[in-house]
């Protein structure tokens, strides 16, 4: 059976037995997992809707922060709701409302427990980090959980247009947050996952969220090149955990693929038990590490609706209007090196304005913990207009 829809019918159970708690609005707002019970039906269908709000407590001194509910747009259309967090200078905002910086976050798993606004934190670099410097620099800080995370259904992991939109419709979100004073004017920040979702909604933001007024993207140690993360990840146990979350995910996103059509029946039942669980990502990893060539009886990269879905999710194949900062750690081996310079070409090549920057002796999370300065001085210059610079070839 189709392990979405064996996911489904659970969760369309537990849906049923817990939505007389669910409320719509931004007052009267039900407190912990309930909170992510959206409304049925939707209060709107249009995309950064915002459902509710409820205040949290601030991530920094100065600072106002909330935790919101929102709408946003499946792959195959369907309005959805999804969560995320908003973080504020106290004062009053200005009249144009603060400029906004959006973060998306790396990998956490497919399963709600994994949820970043519900506190669940892997070890690396987040927002949590990020929000207090954020607001320190005058911005508004914003980052979706993505959807299924917390909400209704399985995580689409690495399926970019359902991270673009994410990302893109919080800031709509928290535009209707009292006191949060959002403005329209963005930078796109992410790293890992993230730095594919920031890829992909710097992609899709002029014709998405054509009110927002996208000035750059920075895009750290980004997850790319899928057919080869595939193709050469099988045979590196390290990998597999997240080739497996791809393969969920992407299942849960597009109804023609099935993960029955890929791996043997042992890593099947492991992945359903997983799933079962709710295990988050260094689980799932702890897991298929053991599965040579990650337990698939047959590549994705063989079957050609599968290879069609990676070759579109993986970024650069349409141009983004705004200029690109490209981050890359030399020393990363969670994202190495030659795939970025790959997705650095590419990027080039199609007419990007990106600045490449290699940093020697930078593992994964240095790619944006040891890069604050660099980040923020570059998002300032944007705001202020400033020409950015480029390393593609003339």
């Amino acid at each position: 059976m189709h392990v979405f829809f064996r996911w489904l019918a659970l969760a369309s159970l537990v849906f049923s037995l817990c939505a007389c708690s669910s409320s719509s609005g931004t007052s009267g707002t039900p407190g912990g997992d309930a909170f992510y019970l959206p409304p049925d039906p939707l209060p709107s269908e249009v995309p950064g809707t915002l459902i509710r709000a409820e205040e949290i407590e601030p991530f920094s001194e100065g600072s106002k922060a909330w935790r919101v509910l929102y709408v946003s747009t499946a792959v195959d259309g369907t309005a959805i709701a999804v969560s995320g967090m908003v973080a504020a200078p106290a004062g009053p905002a200005p009249e144009a409302g603060y400029d906004v910086v959006t973060w998306s976050h790396g990998t956490k798993g497919v399963s709600d427990p994994c949820t970043p606004s519900k506190g669940y934190r892997s070890g690396f670099h987040d927002f949590y980090d990020i929000a207090p410097e954020l607001v320190a620099a005058g911005y508004v800080g914003v980052s979706t959980d993505f959807e299924g995370l917390g909400t209704p259904g399985i995580h689409p992991y690495l399926v970019g247009a359902s991270e673009g939109r994410g990302a893109l419709d919080i800031i709509k979100a928290a535009q209707q947050v009292e006191g949060a004073g959002a403005g329209s004017r963005v930078v796109i920040w992410g790293r890992s996952q993230g730095g594919h979702s920031a890829l992909f909604a710097g992609e899709i933001a002029s014709t998405w969220a054509p009110e927002l007024q996208v000035l750059g993207v920075i895009s750290a140690a980004p997850a790319s090149e899928f057919q080869a993360i595939i193709g050469s990840g099988a045979f590196l146990p390290g990998a597999r955990g997240f080739i497996w979350q791809l393969t969920i995910g992407f299942e849960a996103a597009y109804a023609e693929l099935s993960i029955e059509d890929l791996y043997t029946p042992e890593a099947l039942a492991a992945i359903d038990a997983l799933l079962g669980e709710e295990a988050c990502g260094a689980e799932v990893g702890e897991v298929a590490k053991d599965f040579l060539n990650a337990g698939f009886t047959t590549s994705p990269v063989d079957l050609p609706d599968w290879s069609l879905r990676l070759d579109e999710n993986s970024p650069g194949n349409v141009i983004t209007g705004v200029p690109i900062l490209l981050i890359q750690g030399e020393a990363d081996t969670v994202v190495p090196i030659l795939l970025t310079n790959v997705l650095a070409k590419r990027l080039c090549a199609i007419g990007d304005e990106i600045d490449y920057q290699v940093f020697p002796g930078f593992g994964h999370n240095d790619s944006t913990q040891q890069n604050m300065t660099l980040m923020l001085d570059w998002t300032a210059a944007r705001f202020a207009g400033e020409p950015a610079a480029t390393s593609c070839e003339e």
